[in-house]
């Protein structure tokens, strides 16, 4: 019955100035026998708990399909997988406060690092490719309270380096196993004339490297993966949260029609006690040349025009 009555909306006189009005039983609006326009708006001063987002703000960045502005520096062009910086600001925005440390454990040129600096946060990374890493030091700022590190080593070792429970945020994109190798450079260029986007190349390899994870094959890549995330769970602080930036693809040379990435980044988080959050869909497909793929064939496959953003929590 108190629910009920909670929920039951009832008509009355503002006491200030006579107008006709309703609200809910239970408000502060209805108790005060106040219409909307003498309750004014009461400043919020409950606390903010998880970043300094004002409430538009907060409602504007939670929409589940999000467009960011692709424009790229030249550090990440010479990369050619780089996240927009729009993107990583929008994320350490919602999950951070000003002060608060994020992680990239795949650093590449700096993206990450890049909207921190901004944003005023500290980052810490991990680039595994030396010259890489230099590019993103290039951009530190030489005088600043906040901390910027980057550690040329592999992922893995994060733990020798990174305190349990000291990390606010983690931001990250993997390098994808060995997808580079397995997709061809000119892909892109493929039905030129059926498209109206200005066809790019694909990212080349970014390294040589036997312990880059780039150029491991699927499983054992996400044998490495599963160690990494595991390590990420004990640095993070509790309650804290990851996101994880990964693209599905396909690998028709092999017979695969659809390598469901972003479904196995899930699955490894959930398996070392991450929990699934939430998922965004990145959407690229203006920035994105359009294939003719599989024509005229009984085979019909759509243009892969998005990525996902997968968030997970530590509960």
């Amino acid at each position: 019955m108190i629910t009920e009555e909670r929920e039951r909306r009832i008509t009355y006189k503002c006491r200030k100035c006579g107008d006709t009005t309703n609200a809910i039983t239970g408000t502060l609006r209805y108790s005060e026998q106040i219409c909307r326009k003498c309750f004014g708006k009461k400043k919020d001063k409950r606390p903010k708990e998880l970043n300094d987002l004002k409430g538009a703000e907060w409602a504007k960045y939670s929409l589940s399909v999000q467009v960011y502005a692709d424009t790229r520096s030249d550090k990440q062009r010479n990369h050619g997988a780089c996240y927009p910086v729009s993107l990583a600001s929008q994320y350490i925005q919602k999950y951070t406060k000003r002060g608060d440390i994020v992680f990239d454990p795949f650093t590449g040129v700096g993206t990450t690092h890049d909207a921190c600096i901004k944003l005023e946060r500290s980052c810490i990374g991990f680039e595994i490719n030396v010259g890489f890493a230099r590019e993103a030091r290039g951009d530190f700022p030489k005088d600043s309270k906040y901390n910027y590190k980057i550690y040329t080593q592999d992922a893995a070792n994060l733990d020798k380096h990174i305190q349990p429970d000291s990390i606010d945020f983690v931001l990250t994109s993997p390098p994808y196993a060995s997808l580079l190798k397995k997709v061809k450079n000119n892909f892109a260029y493929k039905w030129k004339e059926h498209s109206r986007i200005t066809s790019i190349a694909n990212p080349k390899p970014y390294s040589n490297r036997k312990g880059d994870l780039g150029n491991l094959e699927y499983q054992d890549f996400f044998n490495n993966i599963k160690i990494i995330m595991r390590k990420l769970h004990i640095s993070l602080k509790d309650g804290k949260y990851m996101a994880w930036i990964v693209k599905d693809y396909r690998d028709l040379k092999n017979g695969i029609p659809y390598v469901n990435f972003h479904g196995d980044i899930i699955n490894a988080g959930c398996s070392v006690n991450f929990k699934l959050w939430d998922i965004v869909i990145y959407d690229q497909t203006k920035f994105r040349p359009l294939v003719c793929l599989g024509y005229p064939s009984m085979k019909y496959y759509h243009n892969i025009g998005h990525s996902y953003i997968v968030v997970f929590r530590k509960c």
